[in-house]
């Protein structure tokens, strides 16, 4: 029943859709444990470098921006993102986000640009994972191969000695994707033996919601005009959303270095 019938040939590459995955941090406040502070946001030498940005994206022929924030919100968005493009947001939490210091200042230089929220928010089922371990404080957690270190001694970059290009790339970078799904794939599945599985149901949930984000842009794709799209969301969900994108026929990622390798070679300026 759920068998779908392929073309005989394989997809011409040149007729896939291309994907770039820009995996970021959250610019303003986030409740994230790992957030990266961005105190410089708006100094004259990050503004710039987001100006670069917003003009690779341009530049790359990117027509479909989808982003993060709730697919339910795109009237209060595109609101937003109206001021913010005609300089007059004033909420500095609203204005610091990445959706309008990329997403509408990209569509501020290409208004044929459409930006699409894509997210659903889901929490995470961590008080299982709490409960598990204070029920079970005499348990293997998994067995021996959760007892093996599973360490990265990959010295990431840091944003104050890097400009926003340089870093974004590095977070982007295989290990980068490894590292953020460490706590996923390694430890949340030594929860539980034998016929428990509470660490899988805590990871099946993180991968629910990147599925149901991959099936919201699926859904506002048209194959007849979106050529070139970029995914802006948390790099954590770029890790895993990579995967479903890899493995389905219909597209092809576009490594985010391609993005901006007009200004791969920008040097860091001093501090404003």
């Amino acid at each position: 029943m759920l068998t779908v019938s392929a073309p005989a040939n394989a997809q011409n590459e040149s007729e896939k859709i291309q994907v770039y995955l820009l995996g970021t941090f959250h610019f303003g406040k986030t409740s994230d444990t790992h957030s990266t502070p961005f105190p410089d946001l708006f100094s004259a030498r990050r503004q710039k470098e987001l100006e670069q940005i917003a003009t690779s994206i341009v530049q790359a022929g990117v027509n479909k921006l989808f982003v993060e924030r709730s697919y339910t919100l795109r009237e209060e968005m595109d609101s937003l993102g109206k001021l913010y493009m005609e300089h007059g947001l004033l909420d500095s939490m609203e204005k610091s986000n990445e959706i309008y210091q990329v997403g509408f200042r990209a569509k501020q230089k290409n208004p044929a640009i459409t930006i699409v929220p894509v997210d659903r928010k889901m929490e995470l089922p961590s008080t299982e994972l709490d409960e598990y371990e204070a029920m079970n404080p005499d348990s293997d957690f998994g067995g021996a191969f959760f007892k093996e270190p599973y360490k990265f001694s990959h010295k990431k970059k840091k944003l104050s000695e890097s400009t926003l290009q340089e870093f974004l790339i590095d977070l982007n970078s295989e290990l980068n994707r490894k590292l953020s799904q460490s706590d996923f794939l390694h430890y949340s599945l030594s929860y539980g033996d034998k016929s428990n599985f509470t660490g899988t149901r805590f990871t099946l949930s993180w991968y629910e919601r990147n599925l149901i984000i991959f099936t919201n842009i699926l859904r506002n794709i048209d194959p007849a005009t979106d050529k070139k799209i970029l995914i802006l969301f948390g790099a954590s969900h770029t890790a895993v959303l990579r995967q479903f994108f890899e493995n389905h026929n219909r597209f092809q990622i576009i490594e985010i270095q391609n993005l901006f390798k007009e200004n791969i070679n920008y040097k860091v300026s001093p501090k404003k």
